[in-house]
C-alpha cells in the first residue's frame, strides 16, 4: 500500500465503501466508528489523510476536527499537519464554513464515487517521490456500479 488513512465514520455501509475506494486507489484505511476512537487512533499513528464524518454521534466530527488540530498544535509541530476531509450528506455555506473553521481541509459529499475521492486525494495526500499511477491516472468509471454499490450497502 502507498499510505495509511484514517477513516472517521459510524455508518457500517459507508464504510464499507470508503475501505473497498481505498483499495482501488492502493491506500490502506484504518476506520474507527467515533470521534473518540479516531483521536485515540491519531494519537497512537501517523496518517497520510483523515477522512472524518461531520454527522457522528457524541463528539462531532467538526469537535474532532478541532481537537486534532489542538494535539498537532501541542505537539508543538513535532509532525506534520495532517489534511482532514470532511465527510458530509450535504454541504451548505455554513456547513463549509465551519468545517474550515474547525482545521478542515477538503470535504467530500456522500455518496461520492471513487473518482470524487481520486480527486481529493491528489490534492492533499499524493507524493511525487512515491508515485501511485492509479491515483494519477484516474480510473474508467462505472458510475451506475458505484452507485449501485452505496445503495445495496445502505439496507
Amino acid at each position: 500500500m502507498i499510505a495509511t488513512l484514517l477513516a472517521i465514520e459510524d455508518n457500517v455501509t459507508h464504510q464499507y465503501v470508503i475501505r473497498r475506494f481505498c483499495e482501488v486507489f492502493e491506500y490502506d484505511v484504518h476506520i474507527v466508528g467515533s470521534a473518540e476512537e479516531g483521536l485515540a487512533a491519531f494519537g497512537m499513528a501517523t496518517y497520510a489523510a483523515i477522512l472524518l464524518d461531520i454527522s457522528l454521534p457524541g463528539m462531532t466530527g467538526i469537535e474532532c476536527a478541532r481537537a486534532i488540530r489542538a494535539e498537532e498544535h501541542r505537539r508543538g509541530g513535532t509532525r506534520k499537519v495532517t489534511p482532514i476531509i470532511a465527510l458530509t450528506a450535504g454541504i451548505g455555506l455554513v456547513d463549509k464554513q465551519a468545517c474550515l473553521e474547525a482545521g478542515m481541509d477538503d470535504y467530500l459529499t456522500k455518496p461520492f464515487d471513487p473518482e470524487d475521492l481520486r480527486k481529493v486525494l491528489l490534492r492533499w495526500v499524493y507524493q511525487p517521490s512515491r508515485p501511485n499511477l492509479k491515483i494519477l491516472k484516474g480510473l474508467q468509471l462505472d458510475t451506475e456500479a458505484h452507485k449501485r454499490m452505496w445503495d445495496e450497502h445502505s439496507g
